[in-house]
């Protein structure tokens, strides 16, 4: 862990003494969006590449690819593109996660065979494939004293993000990776309690209003969106705002984050893999 990063708090169950750097790090993330002016080593990147490619994969297909985007100007260009979400600029490198069927299409026709697999089952196998190697490739740098900040934004314009990644058929961006010195440290967010989101043989849902109240209030009390509450305009122009920063919480943050216009612009996803050459059906 780097060592300006505040300790983790104690948790029930771990003994912070014990030798286990694997759980000290998964135990210890929190997401970082400001970063010092350090570049992320080729030494350090080759060792968090190979990282993400010692990801689980489905059935071995490793329908994803990866772009290290460390141009300068490529990076202002995609930050741009991502609601200028500064630290994907200015982070020491910004990895992109793609969805990739390409390859295998192209293995399929060079055995001489017809590519049954245009579903939508295909989508959610390469999307899950990308995203394990990007959770793998965070876990890698932050073991290392890296920041590290996930960024599905880069699904918000995924023709603008394909044109300038230049991203073949049956590939698209899934999941952004900020890797940096940190800048900051926020502090751990607070999780839903165990139970809300943890059940044993079925589904259950018997503490969940009981428990999302304590958490809104936990959220409350951590301070975390002082100063970042979502313009109440965005859900509907007439409204008028009648939360502070002492009562704005994550049940209100969540539900503006929800029902803001903002979310009609991802609206265009779907069309957009078609044209990829993906099937929804």
């Amino acid at each position: 862990m780097n060592d300006s990063m505040t300790p983790r708090p104690p948790f029930p169950g771990y003994d912070p003494g014990q030798d286990n750097p694997v759980l000290e790090t998964l135990l210890s993330h929190r997401s970082i969006r400001l970063y010092k002016d350090v570049p992320v080593s080729e030494e350090a990147l080759d060792l968090i590449l190979e990282a993400a490619q010692r990801a689980p994969t489905g059935s071995n297909m490793q329908s994803y690819s990866i772009i290290v985007v460390d141009d300068s100007d490529r990076r202002e260009t995609l930050c741009g593109l991502c609601a200028d979400q500064r630290f994907i600029a200015e982070c020491g490198v910004f990895l992109v996660f793609c969805a990739d069927m390409s390859r295998l299409i192209e293995v399929c026709e060079r055995q001489g065979y017809r590519y049954r697999a245009d579903h939508l089952n295909t989508i959610l196998v390469a999307h899950g494939d990308a995203v394990i190697a990007c959770q793998n490739a965070a876990v890698a740098a932050e073991s290392m004293g890296f920041g590290t900040c996930m960024a599905g934004v880069v699904r918000r314009r995924p023709q603008a993000i394909s044109d300038l990644l230049e991203l073949p058929r049956h590939v698209f961006a899934t999941v952004g990776l900020a890797i940096g010195v940190a800048g900051e440290d926020p502090g751990l967010k607070p999780r839903l309690p165990r139970r809300t989101v943890v059940s044993r043989n079925r589904y259950d849902t018997r503490h969940l209003e009981e428990d999302l109240v304590a958490y809104d209030r936990t959220m409350c009390r951590t301070g975390i969106y002082h100063g970042r509450m979502e313009p109440i305009a965005e859900v509907d122009p007439d409204l008028e705002e009648t939360f502070t920063d002492e009562t704005y919480g994550w049940f209100e943050h969540t539900a503006r984050r929800l029902a803001g216009a903002n979310q009609e612009e991802k609206r265009g996803l779907g069309q957009f893999l078609v044209g990829k050459g993906f099937s929804r059906e």
